[in-house]
Parts: C-alpha cells; structure tokens; sequence
C-alpha cells in the first residue's frame, strides 16, 4: 500500500509536497476551497503499513473534499443540548449536601471516543500500549512492526518531542511513529478535514488520512471517519542544525487554533454540576511514585510538572492541572480534583495558588487526596502501600493504641490508612484555606471511603471520621467534625457476596435493581445488603457530624470481561438501572454525586478468540455515552443521566 510522505523542509521539490518549516511565524490561514493534489510516489520506508492502525486504507483517488458541516447540525444534537443558562452564572456557593449531577471524565488516550480534546495529538499512543510509564507517546517501528525494547530508546526532548532518528543505543529507527482515533468502533469519529500544524524540518508519512493541501506549516488531511491516523516521522532534523520536528498538532473539523477542547464536548459537561477528572492522572501521578524519569512531588517536582506545551497529556505525569482548570472554566462546573498523595506543602501551595488564580471566581474545588484508597486492587493498592508507610512513620506505636484491640489484620491496616489519608487531608485544607483566604469558601475538602464494606462490624468510613489514631496520639479532634463532606462509591458491582443472576442479562439486571432498592434477598439483615443500606448507613454516619455525604463515583460496575456482561452493559434495562441508583440515592439524603466513566466505550470480549486467547486483555466498559455522537436516545445510561436532571430541576 502506497501511503503519502510529505517533506517538510527548506528545500521546494517540484515532485513533492514541499513545506516551510522553519520553526518560526504565525500559523497561515486555512484555504477555503483546495483544488487537488498529485501524491508523489513514497520514498521506501519500512515494508508493509505502520502498526497500530485499525483500518489500512490504500490510497487512491477520491471524491472532492467535503469539510465536516457546521457544528450544529452534527449527529445527537450536541451543540442543541439543552443548558441551564443560570448555572452558567451562578454564584460559588458551595452545596456538597444538594443532589445535583456531575460527571468523571474519560481517560486520555489514543482510542478515547470523547471528542474532549481539540489537538489529537495530545492524545495519541497506540491501543494496548500503555503510557502510565512512559515521558512520551512515540514508538519506533521496525520492518512494519512496533519495536517496544527499541522505543525506549528514543530521544526526546523536555515537551516529549522525539529530537533525532538516532536512538540512544546507537541504533537508527526506520520511522518513528504514533496514532489517533484508534478505538475500534463504528461512528466514533468525524469525517472531514482535519488540520494538520509543525514546527521544524523532517519528513512525515500520514495513513489513513489523505493529503489535499500543503501551505507553509499547514497542513490539511481529509479523514473518512473510521480507523486510525498514523502519523510517523521518517526523518527530523536532517542538517543536524537542532530544527527538528516539533509542536505537532492535529485539530479536529471545526476546532479553533488555539483552543484547548472542542464545543461538542463543552457543551455535553454543561449541564453537570461538577467534573472529575480523575482519570487524567496515571498511577505514578496520583498514588505518589517517584519514577526512574524524576516524577517527584516537592518544590523541584512543581517546576517540573506537565504543562500544556507537552506533547502527550495521557504519560507518566498526567494532564496539566491548567488543563484541569479549564475544563471546569470552559464548562461551567466545578472541579473536583485528586491530589497527590506525595505531594509535600510546598507543591500543595503552589497548586493552592495556581487554583486561587485561575479557576473562574464562580467556581468550586472540591479536594480528595489520592483515589480509592479504600480499594486493595490494583493500582489503588500502590496508594494504600504509601499511606501505611506515612501512617506507621506518623505514629510508630500505633499498634498499640487501644483503638487496634480487636480488629482484624484487614481492619488494623484500613485504620493506619484511613487515619492517615483523614490527617494529611486536614492538613491539605488548612494550607490551602491560608492560600484562598477570604475565598477559603469555595474549597470543599473531601474524605474518600465507600460503601462496599457496609456489613463490616467497622467499616472504613467510621474509622476515616473517628480517626482514632489522630485523637489519641496528637489529641486532635475526630476528622468528621473539621471535613466538609464524605465521599463514597455508589456502584452496582457483581461480586461473590451479591451473585447477580448469570441466566441472562435481563436476569442479571433483574437482580441488580433489587440490590439497588434492597429488595428481595437483598434486604437489610441479609448476607448482601442492598445499596440503599450502605448509602442510608453512611448517610446516618455524616449526619451525626453535620456533613455532607456525596458521591465520588456512582452508577454500575459492570465490565465486559463476559459475554453477558457485554449483553447487560449494552441493554436499554441500564436506563432503568441508572434511574433508580439515582432515585434511591435521593431518597436516602444523599447529596453531589459524579456519575461514573464519562464517554468511554469497549468491544466484544476476544477471550473465545483462539488468536488472542493467550493474551490476557485489559477489560473495559462503557461509560455515559459510548461515542461522542451518539444520541441521547440510543445511550440509555446518559438519557437516565439527564432525565434525572431534567426531575431535579438541574436542566430543563
């Protein structure tokens, strides 16, 4: 298959698409109307197409290019969506105890169907390749294949930006490449004309993306909409003089140049009454691993933190927290935001700062520290290893404290954690109320438990507000009478103690709306608890210190690791499900709750495939909504999303 290469250098060749790229001036203005361009025969680069493409499509010619129509009239009505106007002025009066709707947000990455970016190349990679440990999201390719031991050695420079062919083992790599918009599915992606911008000389081949116009550092590539865009540079900087290629960017139809999201995303978040993106920090980021390529959490670690200029928001660092901001900005949402939890005063003071100055005035921060620490799987549990360390260096004679008498080994550990993560939170809240001063209001501090553990004689949550470790050796008073709010995970899980049904997916979700409403064999005194008991439980447990018991992560828990669960995450029962998790949260005084997983999809299970059976697979599930464009109607779980706001009055 023939695929195109563009040159990108100083020198014009009247046999090639020639561009300047000297690395300097404004971007040009896009052409209206671009008349065809003859492609040059490729020069020979490795055999066979780049990996990591879902779709090789040969290049040949095509019909006339049609731009992607003007963003109201896309499919699913995103840019008509109905908003409450008054949201978008209101005041910051912070109301963690009011039920209102938010959301989380999807993961960067390459197969992400959330059109929340505007430049995809902030979120390319290459699907089952996993970036939580790397500075950059490039991979070399070799005779047609990803080279993994090869790609470590690619050169880079501080914006992740590879800087030479060469690799730091002396070897030189046949192309050095990335994709975008990988996710195997249909409509999950705009057709149209995507825009293309660079910085430097080299020479780039594009796949599955056909080049209509080359004009000075501009580039415009027509898209079909289905499979990846490969974008691999075969050569960069070729006279040595450090012009190398960088700044990449890839815009999607109708996005603005400088602009960091697309309208279609903005207006989809609108609606809720906060963000949590969550999912846009990596382990490493969050759980406060210091990694072999300096990720630290002090003063050094501040300066050195991800920033917008970054190649790859979806590395080892995470997204910007400027990022972050803007999302709730350009949303009109509060933010909830996950700290780190290595994180020391002086990096903490200075994100307080970076807060206080660029949230909107009419905005709130909601703080949790860390994520899930409740949790002992995976990648949680690198998380809860931290905390117990802090928690046995904060109070080595913790063990015998008469609080640790009777508790299980389980119990011991959930309290050394519990009360740490109680600790440091107080701590993080007092520092940032001495940063926010008199806007100390608009800071929600945040403790994280669960529910899950509802039929334990101690559950997490009455040790994280007791905190028995905290009173007894500091004399500090119990962490539930200083916190704003306890947060907790509202999730129909299918787990050994529930037993969904496996007869059917209707079956299945028959026994889930019972756990849910605590019917049937789910009732209070039985061996599973339904949902609603855990949610009554914890709210009697913040009503007796007068906070606010919100939602850090609600809705199902279901992936498609199985064919039937595929079938019950994929049912329009889901609407039903949905509806009454938020019914039953209501009624039993719950207040803010995040709807779980935002724009996310999954495929079939491979796990019967004989090709890949072998290979133990990631699972995954679908979020909100699967695509961007998929309707309201079709996307059961974000219809009962705004059917249920449409009930509170949220939207109209």
């Amino acid at each position: 298959m023939k695929k195109p290469i563009i040159y990108l250098s100083m020198l014009a060749c009247s046999t090639l698409i020639s561009a300047c790229g000297s690395g300097g001036g404004s971007e040009p203005e896009i052409a209206q109307n671009v008349p065809e361009i003859n492609q040059a025969a490729p020069v020979p680069t490795a055999s066979g197409p780049l990996p990591g493409s879902s779709s090789n499509l040969p290049i040949k010619p095509t019909p006339p290019v049609h731009s992607t129509p003007p963003a109201t009239s896309l499919p699913g009505g995103l840019i008509g969506e109905d908003v409450n106007q008054d949201a978008l002025s209101e005041t910051a009066t912070a109301t963690p105890n009011e039920f209102r709707l938010g959301t989380q947000v999807a993961k960067i990455q390459a197969d992400m169907t959330a059109w929340s970016l505007a430049d995809l190349m902030k979120a390319s990679g290459v699907t089952g390749h996993s970036l939580d440990q790397r500075k950059h999201g490039w991979f070399v390719a070799q005779s047609g294949a990803i080279d993994e031991q090869l790609s470590e050695h690619i050169q880079v420079d501080a914006q992740g930006w590879p800087t030479s062919m060469e690799l730091s083992n002396g070897r030189r790599a046949d192309a050095i490449f990335t994709t975008v918009m990988s996710a195997d599915i249909d409509h999950a992606y705009a057709a149209g004309t995507y825009t293309f911008t660079f910085e430097g000389e080299g020479e780039l081949v594009f796949e599955n993306a056909r080049v209509i116009s080359e004009e000075g550092q501009q580039i415009l590539l027509d898209y079909a909409g289905q499979g990846a865009i490969s974008v691999a540079i075969v050569d960069t900087d070729p006279r040595q003089s450090g012009n190398y290629l960088r700044n990449l960017r890839l815009l999607r139809p109708q996005s603005e140049m400088d602009g960091l999201f697309t309208q279609s995303y903005l207006n989809y978040l609108k609606p809720a009454k906060v963000v949590r993106p969550a999912l846009w920090h990596t382990p490493a980021s969050l759980y406060g691993l210091t990694t072999e390529t300096g990720n630290r959490f002090d003063a050094q670690g501040w300066a050195d933190r991800v920033r917008l200029s970054h190649s790859n928001w979806g590395t080892e660092k995470g997204a910007p927290y400027e990022l972050m901001i803007e999302l709730a900005n350009q949303s009109a949402s509060h933010l909830w935001l996950n700290l780190p939890l290595a994180a020391d005063n002086e990096y903490l003071q200075s994100l307080a700062q970076l807060l206080h100055t660029s949230l909107n005035s009419n905005r709130v921060v909601y703080l949790e520290l860390g994520n899930e620490l409740a949790k002992r799987t995976f990648p949680q549990r690198q998380g809860r290893d931290y905390a117990l360390t802090q928690a046995l260096t904060r109070w080595p004679d913790a063990y015998s404290a008469p609080a640790m008498e009777n508790l299980s080994m389980l119990q011991q550990e959930n309290l050394l954690i519990s009360n740490w993560q109680a600790a440091r939170t107080l701590e993080v809240k007092a520092l940032f109320n001495d940063v926010w001063k008199d806007d100390a209001a608009r800071v929600i501090s945040v403790l994280a438990g669960t529910i899950q553990d509802a039929k334990s004689s101690v559950t997490y949550n009455q040790q994280l507000l007791e905190g028995a470790l905290l009173t007894y050796f500091e004399g500090a008073q119990a962490p539930g009478e200083q916190i704003d709010a306890l947060a907790v995970d509202p999730l129909v899980l299918n787990t050994s103690a529930t037993q969904f049904s496996i007869d059917s997916a209707q079956s299945m979700l028959s026994d889930a709306r019972q756990y849910v409403d605590g019917t049937s064999r789910f009732h209070e005194q039985g061996e599973a608890p339904g949902l609603r008991y855990g949610i009554r439980q914890a709210a009697t447990l913040t009503g007796q210190y007068n906070i606010a018991l919100t939602a850090y992560a609600g809705g199902h828990g279901f992936d498609a690791s199985s064919y039937l669960n595929y079938q019950v995450i994929k049912s329009a029962e889901m609407y039903d499900l949905y509806e009454l998790v938020f019914d039953v949260w209501n009624e039993e005084n719950g207040g803010l709750f995040v709807a779980g997983k935002g724009i996310s999809t999954t495929t079939l299970p491979t796990y019967c495939n004989s090709a890949s059976s072998g290979t133990k697979a990631l699972t995954a599930s679908i979020g909100l909504k699967e695509t961007m464009q998929q309707h309201e109607q079709d996307a059961p779980m974000y219809r009962a999303w705004r059917d249920q706001m449409r009930k509170i009055g949220q939207i109209k």
